[in-house]
């Protein structure tokens, strides 16, 4: 088993991040100014199938042997569910055919593989450190065939596998990582379990050696573009400067995960262009006082109206990552006028319930739940390494859940699972916390002890 997920590093150009800095040469340069990364619930699910995958890969189980376990990232825990475990097996089980397909059709052969192999770039003379991680990379000598299998967890944007450049680079990376294996075919293969696609959930690209080296030309071009952009940026003090640039340098079209859409000043201009000139007006010009009211939309024809939509589509997606910049930026302690964190409310929880409980000690908090309700013994409230919800326990009470809601703060809680930036005009809560306004308390209450 390799390390953690979150726990690894990255490296200056990640092959994740290929398809962004291909197309839009700035992006590098303006990730700098976004400051560190903050792990999204998202991306953090992502995380945990990922290492439950290369889990049950390397140990020969099935996910659903995992149930009710916990994964956890740098932030966030998940119990493992039916639709966790389920991602991790389409995966799992379309790595074992492909190892079965080739055992089947060479009897003297052996079908190498890897699981989560690191790989560096080094070998082209990258402007900066380039590399990646391979979920599972498979060689297959007969075929003389590399494949580089991904997983995909998200089910909002749905990954294409023809050109992938990131599917690519796992590609070049495998073959610099094992330059004495004869490849003549390099397959990228994306395993989207949760979105569905005209060619299904797994797809494969083939690619011929000599058409990947052409590849490998044009990204060490863009590679040293990239270059040139950080070179040549002017930083952010000097603004007429800096506009210049992001004209010469920025181009939109990958901008999904970039942390620098939010305040990229091409994608702000892209956005507006969609909205009315009553709402540019309103984002353009800082001494505006009262927010401009919006006309509704008139009667348009099929062709007017779908290019609205394509329009606010476009809109919406800024907006959102204004917003996700914006409560970042809050959460490391920055006071942004008229608004505030306030924290977030998390679905209800056994005080004593530890993620990482035994089945003895979620049995003593079972017998707990029963002495503090009255349950009678018949009601089956533990089932091994775990005890059962409290919505669940709720239904067993029937008309007596006002005895369970009683003992809220004393048997059960709602913890606290993250924050919003809200505007303060918009709301009664009492502002949370910012990061570093807890780690100093924290810090003062050491002290103290």
């Amino acid at each position: 088993m390799t390390d953690a997920h979150h726990t690894r590093s990255h490296s200056a150009w990640a092959a994740s991040a290929t398809a962004r800095n291909t197309t839009c040469a700035g992006a590098m340069a303006m990730v700098t100014l976004a400051g560190p990364e903050v792990e999204s619930e998202a991306a953090a699910w992502g995380t945990a199938c990922h290492q439950l995958a290369e889990r049950c890969l390397s140990l020969t189980v099935d996910a659903v042997y995992y149930l009710g376990s916990i994964e956890k990232t740098e932030s966030f825990s998940f119990t493992v569910d039916e639709e966790m475990a389920g991602c991790a097996q389409e995966f799992i089980d379309y790595c074992r055919e492909r190892i079965a397909e080739y055992t089947a059709d060479d009897k003297t052969g052996v079908c190498t593989w890897w699981l989560e192999r690191n790989f560096s770039l080094d070998a082209l003379d990258p402007p900066f450190e380039a590399g990646g991680t391979g979920d599972c990379i498979l060689w297959f000598p007969k075929w003389k065939m590399l494949e580089i299998v991904d997983l995909k967890g998200g089910r909002g944007v749905v990954v294409e596998v023809k050109g992938n450049a990131q599917a690519r680079t796992y590609g070049l990376g495998a073959m610099l990582e094992f330059p004495e294996l004869d490849v003549e075919i390099v397959r990228s293969t994306i395993v989207q379990p949760r979105a569905p696609h005209k060619d299904g959930r797994i797809r494969s690209e083939e690619i011929h050696v000599a058409d990947l080296v052409d590849w490998t030309s044009w990204l060490s071009l863009k590679m040293r573009l990239s270059k040139d952009a950080i070179d040549e940026f002017p930083g952010i003090e000097n603004r007429v400067d800096f506009d210049d640039w992001a004209e010469i340098w920025l181009t939109t079209g990958a901008c999904t995960f970039c942390p620098a859409e939010g305040f990229c000043p091409k994608r702000r201009k892209e956005a507006l262009a969609a909205a009315g000139q009553k709402a540019v007006d309103w984002f353009e010009d800082p001494t505006a006082v009262v927010p401009v009211a919006l006309n509704a939309p008139a009667i348009s024809s099929a062709e007017e109206l779908g290019h609205t939509l394509d329009g606010l589509e476009a809109l919406e997606s800024w907006i959102k990552a204004v917003r996700a910049h914006a409560h970042t930026r809050a959460e490391r302690g920055e006071k942004i006028p008229g608004w505030m964190l306030a924290e977030k409310i998390g679905n209800r929880a056994w005080i004593d319930a530890d993620e990482d409980d035994n089945d003895i000690e979620a049995f003593k908090l079972a017998e707990k739940i029963r002495k503090a309700l009255k349950i009678d013994d018949e009601q089956n409230l533990f089932v091994p390494s775990k005890v059962k919800s409290v919505a669940q326990i709720e239904k067993v009470l029937g008309s007596r859940k006002t005895e369970l809601a009683k003992l809220e703060g004393k048997l059960w809680h709602k913890p606290v699972k993250g924050t919003n930036l809200v505007s303060e005009t918009k709301t009664t809560r009492t502002p949370a916390k910012s990061k570093p306004e807890q780690h100093f308390e924290a810090l003062a209450e050491t002290e103290k002890q």
